[in-house]
């Protein structure tokens, strides 16, 4: 009880103190509140303290990232939901991690060392290794990112290619403390589909999930439609076009402009218990709460697990996507996901569903403002 009554002293004090949102720390939606009970356990206050902190870390994280400088080592939420831990190569920074509030880590690798090993499996022709098995699906390299809590680079990789994991990662120079071969058992997919339903339909066939609104359109998954696709609402009225389209390669994103008379929205959809407000777009740091809307499995929420992957598709790989533990299922491909009320990214892909749970990637959504020179719609 001391502790919860300690994460409610946070989400008032902590946005006065650091600048964090104050919408984050006393007025988190119904929807929103019931999802992260639902998925995290967590009852109103503690959802709210866990919101309010999570801002701060964001905050927090990019100061000692910046004072740091090649020393830093990566940042991250434990799943306690309030010890900050900050990774530094360098004993003489921990007193500065604990000065601002997080816990010091001393480890070994630079977030830039594993992360130019990361850069350099992106500019590598990854073959998917042939099997003599007649199950296919017993090889791929699923994906690959730094895991700033085990301080290596994890490649995640079917039974039969964990040999070929290994070799990837000496060929970008590192030795077997750097890096880490982890067992998954099925391959990413997209999440689209081509089901009829609510989002919005592209080129009358396929149906994906709005992500955010912008001035003048809305962005959602690149996978979605390509530049000219059109895209309609369920009922066949026009939305507009796709604009911009990336995917597979450096990003999994699409802008959308829309027709002219369009009402664009600052909010997320809720389904069935109101609209969720987006008032800004604060990149949420690794071990934080994260939520999901999309038009087939509604509402759903979890945390981040890794900032940076490089996920394997059929149609390719996708570089600077989010990992995270939040379910999909087809159809909300291109839907928000989001920190309390801070927009976060598009739906990409995964594998798993809402029945047995899974692991789903999103597109930061601030590269695609930055890319198509987009301004995000607010509440």
């Amino acid at each position: 009880m001391e502790l919860f009554r300690f994460l409610a002293f946070l989400a008032a004090v902590l946005p006065v103190a650091y600048g964090a949102p104050t919408q984050a720390s006393n007025s988190l939606h119904p929807k929103l509140l019931a999802a992260m009970k639902r998925d995290l356990g967590l009852d109103a206050d503690q959802a709210t303290a866990r919101v309010a902190r999570d801002l701060w870390a964001s905050d927090v994280i990019e100061q000692l990232k910046t004072s740091a400088g090649d020393s830093f080592a990566g940042a991250w939420i434990a799943e306690d939901g309030t010890t900050l831990n900050v990774a530094v190569t360098d004993q003489a920074l921990a007193a500065e991690v604990s000065a601002a509030g997080a816990t010091p880590a001393v480890v070994a690798n630079s977030f830039s060392k594993l992360e130019q090993a990361k850069l350099a499996l992106d500019n590598m022709d990854i073959e998917q290794p042939k099997t003599l098995s007649t199950d296919a699906a017993e090889t791929g390299i699923a994906a690959y990112y730094v895991d700033v809590t085990a301080n290596k680079l994890v490649i995640e990789a079917l039974a039969g290619s964990t040999a070929h994991a290994e070799d990837l990662a000496a060929q970008v120079g590192l030795v077997a403390s750097e890096f880490e071969v982890r067992t998954v058992d099925a391959m990413p997919t997209t999440f689209a589909t081509v089901l009829g339903g609510d989002a919005y339909i592209i080129d009358r066939v396929a149906r994906c999930s709005v992500g955010f609104s912008v001035t003048t359109g809305f962005v959602s998954a690149g996978h979605c439609g390509t530049a000219g696709s059109s895209a309609t609402t369920s009922s066949g009225a026009s939305l507009g076009t796709f604009s911009g389209s990336v995917f597979p390669g450096s990003a999994d994103m699409s802008y959308i402009r829309t027709v002219s008379g369009t009402t664009l929205s600052g909010y997320i959809d809720g389904y069935g218990s109101g609209n969720l407000p987006v008032s800004g777009s604060t990149a949420s740091a690794t071990g934080a709460s994260i939520c999901r809307s999309g038009s087939t499995s509604g509402v759903h929420c979890g945390t981040v697990r890794a900032l940076g992957a490089t996920v394997t598709y059929a149609e390719g790989r996708v570089t600077g996507l989010t990992q995270t533990s939040v379910c999909a299922e087809p159809g909300d491909s291109g839907g928000s996901f989001y920190t309390g009320a801070q927009a976060q990214g598009v739906t990409s892909g995964g594998s798993g569903d809402c029945t047995i749970g899974g692991v789903t990637y999103f597109q930061p959504v601030n590269e695609i403002l930055s890319t198509y020179g987009l301004t995000l719609v607010r509440a």
